[in-house]
């Protein structure tokens, strides 16, 4: 994916992702592999946090239409490198979402008040604020 092509957005407009029968079915594992990694990043990339939720509903049996999904989304994160932090003072920006079944109901998006030393730190950083 290295020299894939940049976009804009993490999700089409209207994209209605579903298992139908005829689907041709993509590699499992592989598929659960990205999937993991982008639940991971979504800690801290709240921009594809939604995107992240949706393709992981397909875990069980993904098709090449849900691995075009998780394409589009690594696709949108080489576009946005460093959005989720200040190149000037170094702070993260951390955020989350909260949902009700299938609802949105709050959330935050926030620079932290101190430097990070490691990513690490910023992720339990940002857990801790969306537990709170």
């Amino acid at each position: 994916m290295l020299d894939c092509k940049p976009i804009e957005t993490p999700m089409e407009m209207h994209n209605k992702l579903r298992i139908l029968p005829d689907q041709i079915p993509a590699d499992k594992g592989h598929y659960q592999r990205l999937v993991g990694r982008l639940i991971y990043l979504s800690h801290t990339k709240p921009n594809v946090a939604y995107a992240v939720s949706v393709v992981s509903q397909f875990m069980h049996a993904p098709s090449e239409e849900h691995m075009e999904a998780i394409y589009r989304i690594l696709r949108y994160l080489k576009s946005a490198p460093g959005k989720a932090g200040d190149q000037i003072t170094r702070r993260s920006t951390s955020g989350y979402f909260t949902f009700v079944e299938r609802n949105l109901v709050t959330w935050k998006r926030k620079k932290q008040k101190v430097v990070s030393r490691s990513s690490a730190e910023t992720e339990f950083r940002g857990m801790t604020h969306g537990v709170c």
